[in-house]
């Protein structure tokens, strides 16, 4: 199939017309039967994908290969294409060499794992990497050596830790192959088949000869594609008829995820009486304080349909743009000239804040509370739990009635109220440029005669932390957590941080222990109807964490744990305690080493229980390496902050018996699963 590219030109470039683009749809098989290679250039910047991103990449291939879906798309990329002296393709990498770069590494790890499917073949052609990049010799020697090859040499850690692009790509192969060892033998090998076969993008050839400054230049002017959330919200009005743009108004108020509820409702209906409005009236839409009390003189009457319809002319979807602020007065007071006037360009407004999931998947999670709080026996939505399945999600309610359509978007004002005020966000630190998952207070206050809604950051507890271990564990892409607790937040009427603790912990302790016959999406669901979903009780967990299953036990029982040792925690008064943070980890450690430097060697049994393990960030995981446990102790105590308590519980007890070998891994391990059984409710 060939596309069209039209370039721009003017008078004096007229010789310059067209372009014929070459498109195909790839597979990793396709690439390997056709003996085709990859080129990084040497204008391209490193590769920078986080760890989080590598794995929800995967996690999702995983979750679509689970739910039999015929294919994963993981996007576009724009080529040029060559041949080496042997005639061999190769496809030199324009645009979209982060995705495929971590498509051909997702490769290399089941290679590394040894897994037999055809995808391990994929990380080497013939004599050298499939992966080529031109001028960057020591990431050849890593994939080529990684790969088996023969004329490759591994660079070693310690030149890994000192290039930074070594040690990112190196840091997402620690990563992906955890995760596919971390999997049954069986699902290895079907998930290798799986991205083997099922796993497409789109491929833009582009001729050699064409002017890449001037292609660039006509991608980033060409126009902005529409998002799945505009397309559903057209498709959702047409099945409106009265007071469509009032609903038009209450969609855009929800739309803008990097701004705080409250300012834009603000924008969006500028002239209800604001000097009146507190937070808790922003729980449900009320047209009577909206609409029809609106008016700048507080006229009886207030504003019209039609009226508020020429409001929203002036306004705008979102954008991304700015840096996040803590604070609304300041910036409210910036903008009063567009309050009053009734006029708010969305999409020049700051971000105050971002948001753990897209608009996207905050409308499935608000769809799904719509379904669970309806009396008729509506079940859950058909799709898997993904942003990606937006369309297919609501395709029942874009043919449903108007009261249905209106009702549906009225319950997203009352969830996005509850996801600002109780679900954390990514907002900038006080004293740093870094971003930190935090909860913020609402407050009200006076400034030259009006009164503002403002924003102040709460200190570290427990809702923060537990949302982060929900967050960076499971189904990240799905986040089922959020539809039961923003539910149970809603029908309980929550307004005071201890109800809400909870109300999660039971959320999480459910969705954890759920039984083999439910899954996270049914669970979640259940909880959300105010159901109990099959659980297994806390002693069923016995079995699981008796084996020894090194790297395959779920990082989800890491942070977990790190939970309930945080709120018992007893020196929290220490700076390293007061600087921890639950974040993206995605390396099991062992503390005895796998390696250890003096080849002393620890039974298998031991070496690879829960007791011996601990999760860590892969540059954390590095600096400890193969080191003796009390070398990996000096370093610990030397950082500004803790790694892990579980690893604080860990040397805490090699210091009291000076050592750690059987006996400690064995006692750490029982006083670890008998605080957890503490936290569940098993008193043993």
């Amino acid at each position: 199939m060939d596309n069209l590219f039209v370039s721009h030109c003017n008078a004096e470039e007229k010789h310059v017309i067209q372009h014929n683009v070459e498109t195909q749809v790839l597979t990793l098989n396709y690439i390997q039967t056709h003996e085709y290679q990859f080129c990084i250039p040497s204008y391209q910047r490193p590769y920078v994908w986080p760890d989080e991103a590598v794995l929800k990449l995967f996690k999702d291939i995983d979750d679509a290969r689970i739910a039999e879906e015929a294919n994963y798309f993981i996007g576009t990329v724009l080529t040029s294409i060559e041949h080496d002296d042997d005639g061999n393709g190769i496809y030199e990498l324009i645009d979209g060499q982060q995705r495929t770069t971590t498509l051909m590494l997702i490769a290399l790890a089941f290679k590394m794992a040894k897994v037999e499917s055809s995808i391990a073949d994929i990380a080497a052609f013939k004599k050298q990497p499939r992966l080529q990049f031109t001028i960057r010799d020591q990431v050849q020697h890593l994939l080529g050596s990684l790969a088996g090859l023969d004329d490759y040499v591994f660079p070693g850690l310690e030149a890994i830790g000192e290039n930074p692009y070594l040690k990112r790509i190196y840091a997402a192969l620690q990563v992906l192959e955890q995760q596919v060892k971390a999997l049954k033998q069986e699902d290895r090998i079907l998930l290798g088949d799986y991205i083997f076969n099922n796993v497409q993008w789109v491929n833009n050839i582009v001729p050699k000869q064409m002017d890449l400054n001037r292609l660039f230049a006509t991608m980033n002017t060409a126009g902005i594609q529409l998002e799945q959330a505009d397309i559903l919200k057209s498709k959702l009005l047409k099945q409106v008829s009265a007071d469509k743009p009032l609903f038009d108004a209450i969609w855009l108020a929800c739309e803008h995820m990097e701004n705080y509820f409250e300012r834009n409702v603000r924008k969006v209906f500028p002239n209800a009486p604001w000097n009146d409005i507190k937070a808790e009236h922003l729980s449900c839409f009320d047209e009577a304080l909206f609409v029809k009390s609106a008016g700048r003189t507080q006229q009886k009457h207030g504003l019209t349909i039609m009226q508020l319809a020429e409001q929203l002319k002036e306004s705008t979807s979102s954008s991304d743009k700015g840096s996040v602020k803590n604070n609304d007065e300041s910036a409210d007071k910036d903008n009063d000239n567009e309050q009053d006037t009734g006029t708010y360009d969305l999409e020049t407004e700051t971000v105050y804040c971002r948001p753990i999931i897209s608009f996207a998947l905050l409308l499935i999670h608000a769809y799904r509370i719509y379904l669970a709080k309806r009396d008729d026996g509506s079940g859950d939505v058909l799709p898997r739990v993904h942003a990606d399945k937006l369309l297919e999600t609501f395709e029942p309610l874009t043919q449903a009635s108007e009261d249905e359509v209106k009702d549906f978007i009225k319950i997203l004002w009352q969830v996005r109220y509850q996801f600002d005020r109780w679900v954390v966000k990514w907002v900038e630190r006080d004293d740093s440029d870094d971003e930190q998952l935090r909860l913020t207070y609402l407050s009200r206050s006076e400034s030259s005669g009006k009164w503002y809604i403002n924003r102040t950051q709460k200190e570290l507890n427990e809702l923060v932390m537990l949302q982060s271990v929900r967050n960076f564990t499971g189904e990240r892409s799905a986040q089922y957590w959020i539809t039961p607790f923003i539910a149970g937040l809603i029908n309980g009427n929550v307004t005071e941080d201890p109800q809400a603790i909870a109300l999660l912990e039971k959320i999480d302790n459910g969705l954890s222990l759920a039984s083999k016959s439910e899954t996270q999406k049914t669970a979640s669901f259940k909880q959300a109807k105010q159901q109990q979903p099959a659980v297994r009780s806390w002693q069923a967990n016995v079995d699981y964490f008796a084996e020894a299953r090194g790297t395959s036990f779920e990082h989800y029982w890491f942070q977990k744990l790190e939970y309930v040792l945080w709120k018992q925690e007893s020196d929290r008064h220490l700076e390293q305690f007061k600087k921890y943070r639950i974040t993206a980890k995605n390396s099991v450690e062992h503390v005895y080493p796998q390696h250890e430097e003096h080849q002393n060697i620890l039974e298998r049994d031991f070496l690879d229980a829960f007791g011996n393990l601990v999760l860590l960030s892969p540059g954390e995981n590095s600096s400890y390496s193969n080191q003796a446990v009390k070398k990996k102790l000096v370093d610990f105590e030397a950082k500004p902050q803790y790694d892990s308590l579980k690893l604080k519980a860990m040397f805490k007890l090699l210091k009291e018996q000076n050592n750690w070998k059987n006996k400690q891994i064995e006692q750490h391990q029982k006083e670890m699963l008998s605080t957890l059984a503490v936290h569940y409710g098993d008193k043993e």
